[in-house]
């Protein structure tokens, strides 16, 4: 696959869909592209998360507490570490024969520093989706006094 057809398929995913072009050509060329075996791993839960991984082909799964989640191919994994410190929720492996674009935090950051309104963007995006965790955990603290 080329370089403009990893740019097209990322521009209509996650934070990537509010980057302008330019930005995108430059993180899919600053990206490692991963050939992954059927079962590899690809990160262990509670490993520190530095990097997102975008799908381009096959799928990977994600084991959270014996729960296991499938990414298709333009599934975007481990989006919070693009922008957070964190360590990994999931443990994640290549459930068939996979190739996935390892995006680097420090890549993702060092773009945005070039593009300061397409980050202004993606911090809004962020504050509101924290915004709205923030509410669902105060409905369900709430929920637990009544109950």
């Amino acid at each position: 696959m080329s370089l403009e057809a990893d740019v097209r398929r990322m521009a209509r995913t996650g934070p990537f869909r509010l980057l302008p072009r330019e930005a995108l050509q430059l993180i899919a060329f600053s990206c490692t592209r991963l050939t992954l075996k059927a079962g590899q791993t690809v990160f262990v839960e509670g490993d520190a998360a530095d990097a997102a991984y975008f799908v381009l082909a096959g799928a990977v799964l994600l084991i959270a507490n014996g729960v296991e989640r499938r990414v298709e191919a333009d599934g975007l994994i481990g989006e919070t570490a693009l922008i957070a410190d964190v360590p990994r929720r999931a443990s994640a492996r290549a459930a068939e024969d996979a190739v996935v674009l390892c995006v680097p935090r420090e890549v993702f950051k060092r773009v945005l520093s070039e593009f300061p309104r397409a980050a202004a963007k993606i911090r809004a995006q962020a504050l509101a989706r924290s915004r709205n965790l923030l509410e669902q955990l105060q409905d369900v603290r709430a929920r637990g006094f009544e109950g």
